[in-house]
């Protein structure tokens, strides 16, 4: 499994708290901002997000309700929900919302903190 983290500085360890994300998606949205995520070597602030707000938000995956596609938006919050669209990007979010209930945080930007060389080999034409 990929450990990958957001953290409040770079350098010792300052994982965010499961207690984090089981709180309303637009508020862990709103406090992601500005916080680190790291992957091993890289690192970059995170600058952009959307909150998807469950079953009653019709741009979110699970508003179509509870499916093995989705489940792990249902799930413990802190998790990651990982998916690929239009054949060329996965997308990162992480869970929100108390387990049951269906909210998650779309990383839609970073900017490199750390690990650029790292960043540019694994992307070559970005």
């Amino acid at each position: 499994m990929k450990e990958i983290a957001i953290h409040e500085l770079l350098g010792e360890s300052h994982v965010l708290p499961p207690e984090f994300y089981s709180r309303a998606a637009i508020d862990v949205a709103r406090d992601c901002l500005g916080k680190l995520l790291v992957h091993g070597e890289t690192a970059g602030r995170i600058v952009e997000v959307e909150a998807y707000l469950g079953v009653n938000d019709l741009a979110a995956h699970a508003s179509k309700g509870l499916t093995a596609r989705t489940q792990v938006i249902f799930g413990p919050p802190g998790h990651a929900y990982v998916y690929f669209i239009y054949g060329m990007y996965d997308c990162l979010n992480f869970v929100c919302e108390p387990e049951g209930s269906a909210g998650c945080v779309l990383i839609r930007a970073l900017e490199p903190v750390s690990g650029l060389d790292v960043m540019k080999r694994r992307r070559p034409s970005a």
